[in-house]
């Protein structure tokens, strides 16, 4: 697996940004990679080619990319046997805009998931749509799903994947400053020990010579994480990223050990639960204390 830190730099033609991709997916290739994760916001690097514009007008220009966007990774796929994870991409469906991650097979097939739950910056100035459901997606080594950044903050989601059969999600992220890459870093690993799966982070680091509102800098460190249990390490990491540089982590998951995690783990949170507690103890909860934030 290859999991990419992806560096904003200054780029001057729109080949450039394409090469860029081309070459990572390149590297992947010739270490093996079956699966290559880039972080949220990956073609939002395409808005240092325009002058700065507004929020609705950066929509409607990353809308514009959509086909060329597909059509890229589906070549790329297809050519190296790979499954790739694009990133995530603006663009409309239903009339609205979507921050839409597209995952591409080497036989063509393209999975999606759009982003579920929407930073107050995707709500109030991107104005974005936020997802309405979780496509659980079949892969050869089995269940995945696609929680992009502010999404693994919710453990729900995650909760229900699992249920669902996932043992592997994929979080493509961006987050500008360390706060925001520590929110999501550590629930990442929250939702790998409490879901006795596998969670794999990408994130986009560096900056833009020249600031964009929608996307100038990044702050991360790309990651693989598992259960904090046998036969993992101690601190269920399997592999980190430098943070802030520009690379791609590479990584292997042997899912038998997830599956001995799960038989035979010291402790085992995800069989363990008390639906019926929580339920008891959720009618409880007055309703001035529920969904106060407006």
């Amino acid at each position: 697996m290859g999991l990419t830190q992806y560096a904003l730099q200054g780029i001057r033609t729109e080949q450039q940004f394409w090469d860029g991709l081309e070459a990572r997916i390149n590297e992947a290739a010739e270490e093996h990679a079956e699966l290559l994760v880039f972080p949220e916001y990956t073609t939002a690097h395409l808005l240092a080619l325009a002058p700065p514009m507004s929020y609705a007008e950066a929509c409607h220009y990353l809308d514009g990319f959509t086909a060329k966007v597909v059509q890229f990774f589906q070549a790329a796929g297809t050519k190296h046997g790979m499954v790739i994870l694009g990133g995530t991409h603006i663009c409309r469906e239903n009339g609205d805009f979507v921050n839409k991650a597209h995952l591409f097979f080497p036989d063509g097939r393209i999975e999606t998931q759009n982003k579920l739950h929407l930073t107050p910056e995707e709500q109030n100035q991107w104005k974005l749509t936020p997802g309405s459901g979780l496509n659980m997606i079949e892969t050869k080594w089995g269940m995945a799903a696609i929680l992009t950044c502010y999404d693994i903050e919710f453990p729900e989601a995650a909760r229900i994947a699992a249920e669902r059969g996932a043992e592997l999600i994929l979080c493509p992220s961006y987050t500008d400053a360390a706060s925001g890459f520590y929110r999501v870093r550590n629930t990442c690993q929250a939702r790998a020990i409490e879901n006795q799966l596998f969670v794999a982070l990408s994130g986009i680091v560096g900056e833009l010579p020249e600031e964009r509102p929608q996307i100038d800098k990044g702050y991360g460190q790309a990651g693989l994480f598992a259960p904090c249990d046998r036969p993992f390490p101690p601190d269920g990491i399997l592999k980190a990223g430098e943070t802030n540089e520009n690379m791609t982590l590479f990584a292997t998951i042997d899912f038998s050990q997830l599956q001995e995690n799960r038989r035979a783990g010291i402790v085992a949170p995800f069989y363990d639960r008390r639906p019926d507690l929580y339920e008891k103890e959720r009618r409880r909860i007055p309703d001035s204390r529920v969904n106060t934030r407006r």
